[in-house]
């Protein structure tokens, strides 16, 4: 009985963590940015900037449907092997960058630190375990992580474009106005190199309890 639940359970607490904290992050930022004189719809369109917002909405969604439509066709997409790894890569991208490089940046209190913790330590943490204990993981591949690495690089290339366009940019190590392009571009290399590296530990990690025999619940 434990062990149908116990998948189940560990859904159900990312989703609310992942929910809680998206929604308190909008509902703390949004009046501070329409302070300084943004109109709702550009507040809520700069919330968009961060890697941390869309790969936890992603996450908070996939969750959300393999707990309650896993058999619909986009419970089904999200069940799959590949795509579970790539949600566990994108996530723990996000929870090693903003714990290696930004939390220093960001001294937050109150429901701000609650909401922070919960999008890059709880919800990275919960999933990975989720991903390790009950993921089905036949079929992933090491060619798998090529293909992984679109979101991630998709991302800095509208980060780029809309920061050239409006002036902002989400991430210290991503800001051309006070780096320069040459710089930009090395860190950026150096993180997607980062993600390849989690990518392929991930892929070992696979084909390791594949082998091992370890028995997987879904």
């Amino acid at each position: 009985m434990k062990k149908t639940i116990a998948p189940q359970l560990l859904l159900l607490s990312i989703a609310l963590i992942a929910w809680f904290s998206i929604v308190a992050q909008f509902s703390i930022s949004i009046p501070i940015l329409v302070a300084k004189g943004m109109t709702y719809g550009e507040a809520v369109w700069r919330m968009f900037d961060y890697l941390t917002i869309l790969t936890n909405i992603l996450l908070a969604v996939c969750c959300t449907l393999l707990l309650l439509k896993p058999d619909s066709a986009p419970g089904r997409f999200f069940s799959r092997p590949g795509v579970l790894t790539a949600m566990a890569l994108y996530i723990i991208f996000v929870g090693l960058g903003y714990n290696l490089l930004l939390r220093n940046h960001a001294p937050f209190t109150g429901l701000h630190r609650l909401s922070d913790e919960g999008l890059h330590t709880a919800v990275p943490l919960l999933f990975v375990l989720y991903w390790l204990l009950f993921a089905i993981k036949s079929g992933v591949q090491a060619k798998d992580s090529l293909l992984w690495l679109i979101y991630p690089l998709a991302y800095f290339v509208v980060a780029m474009v809309r920061g050239s366009l409006s002036g902002f940019y989400p991430y210290p190590f991503l800001n051309v106005a006070l780096l320069g392009y040459p710089r930009v571009m090395a860190n950026a290399l150096m993180l997607l190199m980062g993600c390849f590296l989690i990518a392929m530990a991930l892929v070992a990690i696979a084909r390791y309890k594949r082998h091992s025999g370890s028995v997987v619940i879904d």
